[in-house]
């Protein structure tokens, strides 16, 4: 029996009652049950239709999938209809469903693992994890539009058409999604300093015009400068019309403030229990320079820039990337929301040929 919705929908209920619940389709009258939800139990969590037609609930919940029951089968499935208008019309408050614009907690599905989370809104920011899984607002809008990119549409990485002949490379990727990534598509996860590796300043014929998409999320701001070069070649990877997901920390206003655009060669020191960078300037002359800021760790996660948005966009632009966006917009459903104007995702694509 087909499904009465065409995509994810989640009714999720608590103790005060069912908050969104949205009606009830048809198709809930016949199938197949593995166990009555209690109006008690229905209240411990999210229930969600899928558009596969099979109703399920999370975190240890009950299952309901929809097909050619007998009639026996039709008074329990109106029996589940009865509890859960019970519960909707019960309700005395509304949940925050699908991370709503109020205050309080909020419900959404990641996209990463596939779990419900139920967290408080003042966790949604970009770098936080707001899921089990360690999922933060960025890694979950790096799924989300990655699969906007390649199939229209958003989806959970675990509803994503296997398909190994789309190719695409990440660069040092979160591993919470790179091994679920390479399980769908024909995605490399890329390194710098181990295999399989890959420098964006100098990257290998190997990988020049492979992909059809590239995520870099928080990369090209520990690129050594010329950082113009890591545009060009970034280009350089994709077919035509191939897809780039980027992100980095940018200010909204302003340029792009190199910090040691003016060294040759460089090199970290200690000096004590601090760490120096010293260089060559073009005139020759030894630059030392303290106060260094590393993003998660040492090393080649030094701070070489802070872009601003002008400058990002400009570098892309030049680099000859098209249909260049910035997406302040919002995938309520999985859990993204921007807070600020700036350090927003962005996608580009190569031109096609």
């Amino acid at each position: 029996m087909a499904s009465a919705f065409s995509r994810t929908t989640t009714i999720a209920g608590a103790s005060s009652g069912l908050a969104g619940a949205l009606p009830v389709p048809k198709t809930f009258l016949s199938g197949t049950i593995s166990r009555l939800p209690s109006a008690s139990s229905a209240r411990a969590g999210a229930i969600c239709w899928s558009a596969t037609g099979r109703f399920t609930r999370q975190n240890g919940a009950h299952g309901f999938r929809t097909g050619t029951g007998d009639e026996a089968m039709s008074a329990i499935g109106r029996r589940l209809v009865s509890v859960l208008k019970e519960l909707r019309n019960a309700a005395t408050a509304r949940l925050e469903v699908l991370a709503g614009t109020g205050e309080g907690q909020t419900i959404f599905c990641c996209n990463v693992c596939g779990r419900m989370a139920k967290v408080d809104k003042t966790r949604l920011t970009r770098e936080e994890p707001s899921c089990r899984c360690g999922s933060s607002v960025r890694l979950r809008a790096i799924v989300h539009l990655l699969t906007m990119g390649l199939f229209g549409r958003s989806l959970a990485i675990r509803d994503i058409p296997e398909r190994h002949d789309i190719v695409g490379i990440d660069m040092s990727g979160a591993a919470i999604y790179a091994g679920r990534l390479a399980r769908r598509l024909g995605y490399t996860n890329t390194y710098l300093h181990r295999e399989p590796r890959l420098d964006i300043t100098a990257p290998g014929a190997e990988w020049l015009s492979r992909c059809d998409f590239v995520i870099s999320s928080d990369v090209f701001e520990h690129v050594a400068p010329p950082v113009s070069v890591a545009f060009d070649n970034v280009l350089r990877l994709l077919k035509p019309g191939g897809l780039l997901v980027l992100t980095v920390p940018w200010a909204k206003d302003g340029e792009t403030i190199e910090h040691f655009l003016e060294l040759a060669d460089y090199r970290l020191e200690r000096r004590g229990a601090d760490r120096v960078l010293v260089g060559r300037a073009p005139d020759g002359r030894i630059r030392e320079y303290g106060n260094l800021i590393f993003h998660g760790g040492e090393g080649e996660t030094l701070e070489m820039r802070v872009f601003s948005e002008s400058g990002i966009l400009g570098e892309l632009a030049r680099a000859g990337f098209g249909d260049i966006r910035i997406h302040a917009e919002p995938c309520e459903e999985f859990g993204i929301l921007w807070k600020q104007p700036w350090s927003l995702p962005i996608t580009a694509r190569r031109p096609p040929a």
